[in-house]
């Protein structure tokens, strides 16, 4: 049975014998267990009030942001989380004619940890992240065009039921001289839920249906409350952030 074993589990059965303690609990960020890739998120935004919601900075819809932790080489030095947002990768194909001369902008955001685990309310800190930034030059014939995400405070939850399967977020959005803020959250995994080019809530279900041919269901969390947006076609968090009881 041992030989059937990984070393996380082995290494797990072997201290829990020696009478080891626990180790202290790290911050971690879902990612795709089948291939170690990024994790990615379904992300919402809420427009905070006061601001004009017919601008076009104003109307961010629903999209997969993709995070990671990346460990530090220097044990001295902070572990950091990186963001990038869906839109952003179609911004870099859509222009990509006209690509940003400035080599400082990047295409994704990042910030330290603010600790190694999570705290006594079990959010995992990054209180400021870099910049997400693309200048687009203007052409003869057409007109320069800026996109900015500034994101801050972000905030992953970590516990042994939601290991860092949900975030939380301040975000500034800037283009083209409209700007607009945000509270964003999110959950992992990105979800399709389109039947037909239809939103149907259906595959959100984290439960199979046997008897309706649904052999698997969703992949997300049984308690996240969720729904599938009409917009964007992907199964988004309705609750807070975190969301750890059953709706």
């Amino acid at each position: 049975m041992i030989r059937g074993m990984g070393w996380s589990a082995l290494a797990a059965l072997v201290l829990a014998g020696c009478g080891v303690e626990d180790p202290e609990a790290q911050c971690v960020v879902a990612r795709a267990v089948t291939d170690g890739s990024i994790g990615s998120f379904a992300t919402v935004y809420t427009l905070l009030p006061g601001q004009n919601p017919d601008l076009q900075c104003a109307r961010l819809a629903p999209e997969a942001v993709g995070m990671q932790k990346y460990y530090s080489q220097d044990p001295k030095a902070p572990d950091t989380v990186a963001l990038r947002s869906a839109r952003m990768g179609k911004l870099l194909v859509d222009f990509k004619d006209r690509p940003d001369l400035d080599a400082s902008h990047t295409p994704y955001s990042v910030g330290p940890l603010a600790s190694e685990g999570p705290g006594a309310d079990n959010f995992c800190d990054v209180p400021q992240l870099s910049t997400t930034r693309l200048e687009v030059p203007a052409t003869e014939a057409l007109p320069a065009q800026s996109f900015a995400y500034e994101w801050s405070n972000l905030r992953i939850y970590n516990t042994p039921g939601i290991p860092g399967t949900q975030f939380k977020a301040d975000l500034r959005y800037s283009e083209n001289g409209c700007t607009a803020t945000y509270q964003a959250k999110g959950i992992w995994p990105v979800v399709s839920c389109a039947t037909a080019g239809k939103p149907d809530d259906v595959k959100c279900d984290p439960y199979p249906d046997y008897a309706a041919g649904r052999l698997r269901g969703s992949g997300i969390n049984p308690v996240f409350p969720v729904k599938c947006d009409p917009v964007a076609l992907i199964c988004v968090l309705t609750g807070e952030v975190p969301s750890d009881e059953t709706p």
